[in-house]
């Protein structure tokens, strides 16, 4: 056999890139993993125009993204001592630890945490005692290490270089505007405008099919008569040859299942010969574009949207970064803007800037 399966699935994790996100999120999903259709067959050319495709805006994605700073979130009171009553607590920075008479407060500790957990494990500690003492020691050498560093960085003067002023300075502007998006996109979206946008989705899946496949995608004609050879011989079950050999590794951990997938999000060749399956039946081998593929049609359904309960959050996504993208557009068009400097003498000025190191 071929020893190209990291290369083919690495291909087809990067199709996958294209698609997830935009194919499958509305259809209600029933595998076992709840995940979204394989690489190996999603046809990134197809627009994402309907419920089970929600597209999002890549301009939005740095200014608002998934996570945003903890200082516009509840404060976590996950560190504060167990017998300590929480009027006792008021805004004051819970003390953990103490490096060289510098104080580590909680909220340095938490942000350390939050890396090494998942959300929901942290999510189930709510005092000291709570936390894995690996993960709590961890975080804290993490935050000595913070202290010391920037100590050392400060004795050295290395925070009054012009460039690294600067740097400080985008980081502080960017939490900042991250934060203000964040709670303001909220209050530009309406369940209203949710529920119409949900109507629009759902009356464009109208007479759509899903389809429920698995397939063994393989490097080459010769290796798909082979595992073909195996199939009609019952030496294995399909399952096992797709966990076995089928390059495209997401599908493979699941005997090579696709889950449920929206027609018309295929890659067109797979689909032509899937729409020519019987339930149950075994295609012959078949290129792509991937590779050569043997595949199995399990079920054809309607399709089957999400409820409005479970697309709610996914709509009011898409609908928050249009509505940003928007009024981002507007607040710059609204500005004074001035350029104070005619662009091509930009250059010139540029290059006379000093950054040399402050001493």
């Amino acid at each position: 056999m071929s020893y190209t399966k990291p290369l083919i699935g690495i291909i087809a994790g990067l199709l996958l890139l294209n698609v997830i996100g935009t194919v499958m999120i509305l259809l209600q999903i029933n595998e076992p993993d709840k995940e979204t259709t394989t690489a190996a067959v999603a046809d990134p050319s197809k627009p994402a125009n309907s419920i089970n495709s929600i597209e999002t805006i890549p301009e939005i994605e740095p200014v608002l993204p998934a996570k945003v700073s903890p200082h516009i979130e509840p404060v976590v009171e996950i560190l504060t001592d167990p017998e300590q009553s929480p009027g006792d607590q008021g805004a004051t920075e819970i003390i953990i630890a103490r490096v060289n008479n510098t104080d580590i407060g909680q909220s340095l500790i938490i942000s350390y945490l939050k890396q090494l957990a998942t959300p929901e494990i942290f999510a189930q500690w709510d005092t000291l005692n709570d936390i894995p003492q690996s993960i709590l020691k961890q975080s804290i050498n993490n935050a000595v290490l913070d202290i010391l560093l920037v100590q050392l960085a400060i004795e050295m003067k290395i925070d009054r270089h012009p460039d690294i002023q600067a740097d400080i300075a985008q980081s502080n502007r960017n939490i900042l505007k991250s934060a203000f998006l964040y709670q303001m996109a909220p209050e530009l979206v309406s369940n209203a405008d949710i529920a119409t946008q949900y109507q629009t989705l759902l009356a464009s899946l109208e007479g759509k099919l899903e389809y429920r496949a698995r397939h063994i995608l393989l490097a080459n004609q010769k290796e798909a008569r082979i595992v073909e050879k195996a199939l009609e011989q019952k030496k294995k079950s399909f399952d096992e040859l797709a966990k076995l050999f089928s390059l495209d590794e997401p599908t493979a951990l699941r005997g090579g299942d696709l889950g449920y997938v929206l027609s018309g999000q295929l890659n067109p060749e797979f689909e032509n010969v899937i729409n020519n399956l019987e339930i149950g039946q075994q295609s012959k081998p078949f290129e792509t574009e991937l590779g050569w593929h043997i595949a199995i049609v399990d079920d054809r359904r309607d399709s089957q949207p999400m409820t409005l309960t479970q697309a709610t959050p996914i709509i009011r996504q898409k609908l928050e970064q249009q509505a940003i993208q928007k009024y981002l557009t507007e607040l710059l068009a609204s500005a004074a803007i001035e350029v104070l400097i005619a662009p091509d003498t930009a250059k010139e000025n540029l290059s006379a800037i000093d950054t040399a190191p402050v001493e």
